[in-house]
């Protein structure tokens, strides 16, 4: 079940364990009534799926590799027709959303490229948050991105952005989803880039690399009366489906297992 917003816009090390590492960070100052933001880079990379290849990025690339936008890199290994996929998820972003803040927007901007033979593209982006049924695992939350262009072979920018709440349409079903302070603040909070190369692109052999990555969170505090109105989005099919993990599940191998089945 996805859903898939069109978002417009378009060399660094591999991941960190540890949390206390500091991030990145902008905080907005305002009086109460109005939006605030903060603006915070990752901690963690690939946090919970060390030594797991089908990520096809290396166990020890730091998250450091993207938080500045400095010429510096985390970079995929070897992707192929055969092996056509990676996955970076990027969690400890560390922010401090007051707890009785309403989440206006979350937006994510990174900057990416490919080198080598052949085209990639989003397979999709999306929000993570803790998952509630197995707490040291993670699950993905609200709405999901895609970029349909290719990835550029110069480093560019790409954007995306969803409200703080909002109904997903899929059908008929709709499917409403909050962000709140809680889920915001947590350390299992982040984003997942997930992409591939597509059937029809014969022969690839290429890399792709992330520099900065940030995630900017704007939220309104008690007497605040600005609002963004939920949205309600429709669903757009893919050409290849995607199959996520048993929301049911407590194994945390298990849960593994089948996450990266899909």
């Amino acid at each position: 079940m996805l859903v898939f917003i069109l978002s417009i816009s378009c060399k660094k090390d591999f991941s960190t364990t540890d949390p206390s590492q500091n991030s990145s960070e902008s905080i907005s100052q305002a009086a109460p009534g109005s939006v605030l933001s903060q603006t915070r880079t990752a901690t963690l990379l690939n946090y919970n799926l060390q030594g797991v290849a089908i990520t096809n990025f290396a166990t020890n690339i730091l998250a450091s590799s993207v938080a500045v936008n400095d010429g510096k890199y985390a970079t995929s290994s070897k992707l192929s027709s055969q092996k056509s996929s990676s996955m970076l998820v990027l969690q400890g972003f560390q922010f401090n959303i007051p707890v009785d803040a309403t989440v206006e927007n979350i937006a994510v901007k990174a900057r990416r490229f490919k080198t080598g033979k052949g085209e990639t593209k989003d397979l999709i982006v999306r929000l993570v948050m803790r998952r509630e049924q197995l707490p040291e695992w993670w699950m993905r939350y609200g709405v999901a991105w895609v970029n349909p262009n290719y990835f550029p072979a110069i480093e560019s920018e790409v954007n995306y952005s969803q409200t703080g709440s909002g109904v997903i349409v899929i059908d008929t079903a709709s499917y409403p989803y909050q962000w709140t302070p809680a889920k915001i603040n947590d350390l299992y909070f982040g984003v997942g880039f997930q992409n591939y190369i597509p059937k029809e692109i014969k022969g690839a052999s290429l890399v792709v690399s992330y520099d900065h990555v940030e995630i900017t969170v704007e939220y309104s505090i008690p007497g605040s009366v600005v609002r963004k109105s939920p949205v309600k989005t429709e669903t757009k099919s893919l050409k290849d489906p995607i199959a996520y993990h048993n929301p049911f599940t407590t194994n945390r191998d298990q849960a593994i297992k089948i996450y990266l089945a899909t």
